[in-house]
């Protein structure tokens, strides 16, 4: 590329973003664009145009509007940046937690000599810890595709469980274990209201089965719950899973009704 042309290029780069105040991302802008303008030249000299007037004409075409695409690359490179700092925050918060964890572990158990107890500590931090990281990945994967959701679902799924699981322990080891039980039945309970909101904000396929699946399975659980908790009585609570399938039986009818609704207005139109 001669010198005379990349002037040019670099001129009209110059005067395009002459609006743009200078920082490394306008600089690099500014590179990025120098670089890709020379090589598509190149690639245009090499088909055979020589005329430099009509080779400078035909790059300006090809760039714009250079000034709002810098702020669309300037928006992009700070989410990019924000994005590669909270990375690093959360490597060294968790390197730093994990040893925090540690520490505590030992200056407690030291202190109170309840090492048959403390060791939930390192169960609780590990147990959250893989929430933490687990939740970023979840986001992730609401944003990338429709097909990965039901990835997410799982994992929020087993989120959920681990909180459930670590209640358990705490409440077995700390209180009373004659109820510790309720919190890993409570933990299914909450994964299967929690799958069921999702699928439908998300608008997932097959999400009306999940419902009529997941209502007397909901319905089951809150009986055992409030069974096991001395709320309600083991002999009578069964009718809550009752209840569970009369709720089915509404919503199917509802479906029936809206759907013979819908069918009765079609035809009247095509009449």
């Amino acid at each position: 590329m001669e010198v005379f042309q990349l002037k040019n290029f670099i001129d009209y780069i110059e005067k395009s973003c002459e609006n743009i105040k200078d920082s490394h991302i306008s600089y690099k802008y500014k590179k990025n664009l120098l670089d890709e303008m020379t090589e598509r030249a190149n690639e245009i000299t090499g088909a055979g145009l020589r005329d430099e007037k009509v080779l400078a004409d035909l790059i300006a075409d090809e760039y714009p509007d250079l000034e709002n695409n810098y702020y669309i690359y300037e928006k992009a490179e700070k989410k990019r940046a924000r994005a590669s700092l909270l990375r690093k925050i959360s490597a060294l918060g968790g390197v730093i937690f994990f040893i925090s964890m540690f520490i505590a572990y030992f200056s407690i158990s030291k202190i109170t000599g309840a090492w048959d107890k403390t060791w939930l500590i390192i169960v609780g931090g590990i147990f959250s810890m893989i929430i933490f990281y687990t939740s970023f990945l979840i986001k992730k994967l609401f944003h990338w595709h429709r097909f990965l959701l039901p990835i997410a679902r799982v994992l929020i799924a087993g989120c959920i469980m681990l909180a459930s699981v670590f209640t358990f322990l705490f409440v077995l080891m700390m209180f009373d274990p004659g109820y510790s039980w309720i919190f890993v039945i409570a933990g299914i309970m909450l994964s299967f209201v929690a799958d069921l909101v999702i699928a439908f904000a998300t608008r997932q396929k097959f999400r009306t089965v999940s419902l009529f699946v997941y209502i007397p399975a909901i319905f089951t659980m809150l009986y055992i719950i409030l069974a096991g908790a001395g709320i309600v009585s083991w002999l009578t609570g069964w009718l809550l899973t009752l209840a569970g399938v009369g709720v089915d039986l509404l919503i199917f009818a509802a479906i029936i009704i809206h759907n013979a609704k819908y069918f009765m207005y079609k035809q009247e139109d095509d009449e």
